[in-house]
């Protein structure tokens, strides 16, 4: 039996993994989507859309083709359904302003071997200094990914039974506006850093969304805020928090909930495993360049720090994306 020699493929291919999404995000950065939304072009037609040279962005429409973004027939390129709906510009489920979340994590992780030599996050994310254009342009590249986050919530969960949704560490506000835009009888706070609130404030006031989503400054950690709440949202939240944060968070949140209230947590989660979701996994390695003590936390973490602060009715959902749900509620006899 003549023997076979090991090749390097896993090497060779995750070696170039990488390049279909270098393509998609310079297909965002240019904006090629959003012309080919009124139908097939030539690389000339489309090169002239965007005032770019034919020879240079030919390659780029070849590799998008490979990367089942764009479609090519008789040298007319079109946007495949997928794309059309997420990457057109001026649609309500635009995805194409994520190109500066991807370029930043690509650059985050070259950083990975040096973090673990240093035993510190070498490309360190601190929210809390960050300078203000700095972060305005941070939460306007996730925005459109947060209102998405919260349209599948809506579409979940029948929010038109609560009055008062608690959105901690909200961000842009994109997941409460999202939210109260689908149930307007709903109304939202999102809890803030100092530097955070007045740029939510700004995005919300944008989505005309000022009377039913407020920002406020507080920390859930230090149980720095007050009011009464009937559901709460924690989304890509306890990634950036050690085990004891993560603890001291939600007791807090627990204390200003209703009896009988749900509070849902959204982001990377892994399984008891920690080998499993695939994409949460390996997302794990941005955290460990980012965070000094954050990272995804297991299922069985997650499940210990609701019951410790007292909820009940524990579950996890896998989302697509690496990401998870996981759902718990405070006792109706609280």
């Amino acid at each position: 039996m003549p023997h076979t020699a090991l090749q390097p493929e896993t090497i060779q291919k995750l070696g170039t993994a990488a390049y279909p999404a270098f393509a998609m995000i310079a297909g965002m950065q240019l904006d090629l989507f959003t012309p080919l939304a009124a139908g097939p072009m030539s690389a000339e037609q489309l090169a002239a859309a965007l005032n770019v040279a034919p020879a240079r962005l030919t390659p780029l429409l070849y590799a998008l083709v490979a990367a089942k973004l764009l479609t090519v027939e008789q040298a007319l390129f079109a946007n495949t359904p997928e794309a059309d709906e997420f990457l057109v510009k001026g649609k309500p489920t635009y995805l194409g302003g994520r190109h500066a979340f991807y370029t930043a994590r690509y650059q985050e992780l070259q950083h990975t071997a040096a973090s673990i030599r240093a035993d510190r996050p070498l490309a360190k994310l601190d929210f809390g200094t960050l300078p203000s254009d700095a972060m305005e342009t941070y939460l306007r590249g996730l925005h459109p990914a947060t209102k998405a986050c919260g349209r599948m919530l809506a579409s979940r969960w029948d929010f038109s039974r609560h009055r008062h949704l608690l959105d901690v560490g909200g961000g842009s506000g994109g997941l409460a506006t999202a939210l109260c835009a689908a149930h307007p009888s709903l109304r939202a706070t999102v809890l803030e850093m100092p530097i955070v609130a007045p740029i939510a404030q700004r995005l919300i006031a944008e989505e005309n969304m000022t009377e039913h989503v407020r920002a406020l400054v507080g920390d859930a950690v230090q149980g720095s805020f007050d009011g009464r709440y009937d559901v709460a949202v924690l989304r890509s939240f306890f990634q950036v928090l050690s085990p004891a944060q993560a603890q001291q968070a939600l007791k807090h949140v627990f204390q200003v909930l209703e009896p009988g209230s749900p509070v849902f947590i959204l982001g990377k989660i892994l399984d008891d495993s920690r080998l499993a979701p695939e994409e949460a996994v390996t997302f794990n390695l941005v955290f460990v360049n980012i965070y000094d003590e954050g990272r995804a936390h297991t299922e069985r973490e997650y499940r210990e720090w609701l019951t410790q602060a007292g909820f009940e009715e524990i579950t996890r959902v896998v989302l697509a994306g690496g990401e998870s749900l996981v759902t718990a509620r405070k006792p109706a006899w609280t």
